[in-house]
């Protein structure tokens, strides 16, 4: 797994109409994408925006972005959430 830089990073992309989760920061963001997560760190504080939400500023230090998941009890399956 390659560690890689980049002053833009989008997070997700919505499914139906191309929204994104887009994370900025002034300092390159150095990340390592997992078959799990995407591994990140930031030097200087991060901005993650979206068309949709208001923004949230993510603190320096090392972050973890996941796939969102939900359980089905009816069927009892798990399945990826989609923006």
């Amino acid at each position: 797994m390659n560690k890689q830089m980049s002053k833009r990073l989008v997070l997700g992309e919505g499914e139906a109409i191309g929204h994104k989760h887009v994370l900025e920061c002034n300092r390159d963001i150095e990340f390592t994408r997992h078959t799990d997560c995407l591994r990140l760190q930031l030097r200087n504080l991060g901005i993650l925006t979206h068309d949709e939400h208001a923004h949230m500023v993510l603190p320096v230090g090392f972050h973890r972005r996941y796939h969102q998941v939900e359980f089905n009890p009816m069927d009892n399956t798990v399945n990826r959430v989609f923006d």
